[in-house]
């Protein structure tokens, strides 16, 4: 039975006054995390590169852990195929916004503790799968549908699509495997060409 990705839930005890706090809390988290990576992701090391109490980080969250996974996955919701019509273009604004949250200071570290620790804890690892299907699903519908109005549609499906932009986006960084604007676009280009067209 095929199960529907949804959108995963905000954790907490409840939604705080102070938004701009709430923020600055789960940049701290991520902060450490990156830092110190999970055995050294403490409540006390949260709250002090925050600059709040306990009591402050307790009114929104039951643990570090809950906290840097909610920061660590709205982030990654970022990573948004937007379809305005221009399936190049589209393409172009999502494959560098990847690059820019694989450049982000933090997150290539905080994404390395997350999936590790994932491996053994299942509730953090069936939170990211959540969000991964969540994204995946999301991005890759809205790209069907932009390459299901072209005149000729290519062969690669949505979701191979996504694939290649993603591997090229962590490679710039992981790797050090620069590309510049243009040959980013001459890949989209090819990527979009329909079969015998080439």
């Amino acid at each position: 039975m095929e199960t529907k990705a949804a959108e995963p839930a905000r954790r907490g005890r409840g939604r705080p006054r102070d938004s701009g706090l709430q923020e600055r809390i789960k940049t701290a988290a991520l902060t450490v995390l990156a830092r110190h990576g999970f055995s050294g992701m403490t409540l006390d090391r949260v709250c002090a590169e925050a600059g709040v109490t306990k009591a402050t980080f307790y009114r929104r969250w039951d643990t570090p852990t809950a906290c840097v996974v909610e920061a660590f996955l709205e982030v990654w919701n970022e990573a948004e195929f937007k379809d305005t019509g221009a399936p190049a273009d589209d393409l172009e604004a999502f494959a560098h916004k990847l690059i820019e949250l694989y450049s982000h200071s933090q997150l290539g570290a905080c994404s390395v503790a997350l999936q590790t620790e994932g491996r053994v804890n299942r509730e953090i690892g069936a939170a990211l799968n959540a969000a991964a299907q969540f994204r995946r699903t999301r991005n890759s519908g809205g790209l069907q549908q932009a390459l299901d109005r072209m005149p000729g549609p290519p062969a690669l499906s949505a979701g191979v699509i996504l694939n290649v932009l993603n591997g090229v986006a962590r490679n710039i960084h992981s790797l050090n495997w620069p590309v510049s604007d243009e040959e980013l676009r001459v890949l989209i280009q090819s990527l979009l060409t329909p079969p015998g067209a080439r």
